[in-house]
Formats: structure tokens, C-alpha cells, sequence
């Protein structure tokens, strides 16, 4: 039975070994995968394909217009919307992206993306987030501003203020608990 499994997946997912293959996007695939597998300690483009509808949602950003003609193959998350405008970094790691929108004008590599996240416009401008950013459950993100380095935004953040590099952000309206390992408690 397991074999069988593995080969009707070999047969469904070929066209998308072909996709990776033949990607101007290649590289930054093979880091999203060597991000995956080092968050799984398991994996490979196959399995995460088989196993993770927000990998494949990733996936399908990347390879941009071929996705049209092979999602039908394997659907991607279907509550999670990557606008084409967004630019994703290397890395970024999308965990249970059950009704997430990640609208913005840019997300740095290494980004660790939870559920119920919206990144979204406010009068036409979208948010830049930074490298090595952790969005956490519920979070919002909305309007012109930018998530400096290395943040962490607790969940159920609504965050419509700038917030510096190395920053923990909490609350609604949000404010900064932590700056550089610090307790501060200040208004963003």
C-alpha cells in the first residue's frame, strides 16, 4: 500500500519537479526547502509538496504563471493568499496558514509566519517586514510601515505603527515590551 502511495504521488507531483527544475526561482525554492527541513528535521521538495498545502502555496508563489497549469494537481492552502506583488525572502517558514493574508510590499528571509496572520493595506500602502521576523497567531499588520530585524509580534498584535529592529511588539494597540532584550514598555 505504501508503495502505491509513493508512486500515484510520484505520478501527481512529476509536473512540479519539472516547475523546480526549470524555475528562474530555483534558488530561493531550495532555500525555502532547506528552511522546512531544518524546522521538520525531515523532507525534501517531494515530501513537503505531499505533506504541506502552505509549502505548496509558497511553492506556487515562486514559480509565478506554471502554477496555473499544476495546482490543480496538488492544491495549495486555500485559506492562505499571496498577492504577486508580495516579494518573499529566502526561508520563510508558513506554519498551520489557515486565513492568512500576506499582502505586503516585502517579507525578508527567514520569516516565521503562524495562522490567522493579515499583512494588508491601509490607503493603498502595504508592510515591509524585516529579516528573521516571527508573526504569531492573529497578528495584523496593516499600512505603510516597516518591521525592523529580528521582531517578534505577539499574538493578536494590531500593529499600524514602524517598529524598530530587535523588538518584541504586543497588544492593541500594540506597543513594544521588549527593545534589544530589555523591558520597556513604550508606545510605538
Amino acid at each position: 500500500m505504501k508503495k502505491l502511495f509513493v508512486i500515484i504521488n510520484l505520478l501527481r507531483l512529476w509536473p512540479h519537479v519539472l516547475s523546480y527544475a526549470c524555475s528562474k526561482n530555483k534558488k530561493h525554492i531550495t532555500a525555502d526547502i532547506t528552511a522546512y527541513k531544518a524546522e521538520y528535521k525531515c523532507g525534501s521538495l517531494l515530501w513537503f509538496l505531499t505533506y504541506n498545502k502552505s509549502f505548496r502555496t509558497l511553492f506556487y508563489h515562486r514559480i509565478g504563471g506554471a502554477s496555473k497549469l499544476i495546482s490543480w494537481l496538488a492544491p495549495g492552502q486555500v485559506t492562505l493568499t499571496i498577492p504577486k506583488t508580495t516579494k518573499i525572502g529566502d526561508g520563510v517558514l508558513l506554519f498551520h496558514s489557515y486565513g492568512t493574508i500576506l499582502n505586503a510590499r516585502e517579507i525578508g528571509e527567514g520569516c516565521r509566519i503562524v495562522c490567522n496572520i493579515t499583512l494588508g493595506d491601509k490607503k493603498g500602502k502595504t508592510p515591509i517586514i524585516g529579516k528573521h521576523v516571527e508573526i504569531l497567531p492573529g497578528a495584523v499588520i496593516a499600512g505603510d510601515v516597516t518591521i525592523g530585524d529580528n521582531c517578534v509580534i505577539g499574538p493578536n498584535s494590531v500593529v499600524y505603527k514602524s517598529v524598530p529592529a530587535n523588538c518584541v511588539v504586543v497588544g492593541n494597540p500594540a506597543y513594544i515590551l521588549k527593545c534589544d532584550g530589555v523591558v520597556v514598555n513604550e508606545k510605538l
